[in-house]
């Protein structure tokens, strides 16, 4: 399950660094976009089958699809709030965010039943 784990983290991991990477660099118009978006393919293909992989495995175990996308979804705003923090310098007030992760986790708790 460890496996699982780090694939899941990883996939999301990197769609949040694109998502932060753009907003701090790529200006907010189509074509800089669908450029910036056109050269980060490799990357998006790589997070995608980072995830695929880690959600068949997990499925295989836990037969719990919802449970997973949740799991997945509590990664990825983790991640995307790091990301935030540290390449785009947004400040997040820490009440906000922790309430936030609760009710994700919240969520996640109700689906595992």
């Amino acid at each position: 399950m460890a496996i699982v784990a780090v694939l899941v983290a990883l996939g999301s991991a990197i769609l949040s660094f694109v998502v932060a990477w753009q907003i701090k660099h790529v200006p907010p118009a189509a074509g800089p976009v669908l450029w910036y978006y056109l050269k980060a393919l490799p990357l998006l293909f790589a997070a995608n089958a980072f995830l695929g992989l880690g959600f068949v495995r997990a499925h295989q175990v836990l037969k719990n699809l919802p449970l997973l996308a949740a799991a997945q979804s509590f990664a990825y705003y983790l991640f995307l709030l790091l990301c935030s923090i540290v390449i785009v310098g947004d400040r997040v007030p820490v009440a906000r965010a922790l309430a936030g992760f609760a009710l994700l986790a919240a969520g996640v708790f109700v689906l595992k039943g």
